[in-house]
Order: structure tokens, then C-alpha cells, then sequence
């Protein structure tokens, strides 16, 4: 059965929002690792920038979620693509 276009450019969307999910998320280790390396390193104003840095991150990588759970409640024909 061929997918209606709604259907379709929800999945372009999602197929988007997967890729942003995936870079929000190295972002968000990146960060944890210089906070991490900052405390190790005893620079208490860089730890703390990073920290902040990674809750802010934290924050636009719900969103990312939360966006694309509704896209898939919304298009519950939609089926998730495999990579490969």
C-alpha cells in the first residue's frame, strides 16, 4: 500500500528529529566529559559552566524526544527504518 504524503513527510521528519536526537546526545557526552576532566583538573568556573552546559543540553534533548513521540503518536502507521 502505498503511504500517503502526510505519512511520508512525518517520516522525513522523524528520520530528521533521529539524526538531531544523535548529535544532541554527543553533545550532551562531550560536555559531561569536560565537566568531568574540569573537576578532575581542580577548575571549579569550568566545571560548573559544563555542567550547566549539559543541563541545558539535557533540556533540548527531551524536547528532541518528546517531538518525535508525538510525531509517532500522531502517525502510528509510521514504522521506525532500520539503518543499514
Amino acid at each position: 500500500m502505498a503511504e500517503n504524503s502526510d505519512a511520508a513527510q512525518a517520516r522525513v521528519f522523524a528520520d530528521m528529529l533521529t539524526a538531531e536526537i544523535a548529535a544532541a546526545s554527543s553533545r550532551v557526552e562531550a560536555s559531561e566529559q569536560l565537566a568531568r576532566k574540569a573537576l578532575r583538573v581542580g577548575d571549579s568556573r569550568s566545571h560548573v559552566w559544563h555542567s550547566d552546559e549539559v543541563q541545558t543540553q539535557k533540556q533540548d534533548l527531551y524536547e528532541l524526544h518528546r517531538q518525535l513521540d508525538a510525531l509517532r503518536n500522531r502517525f502510528p502507521m509510521m514504522t521506525p527504518r532500520t539503518s543499514g
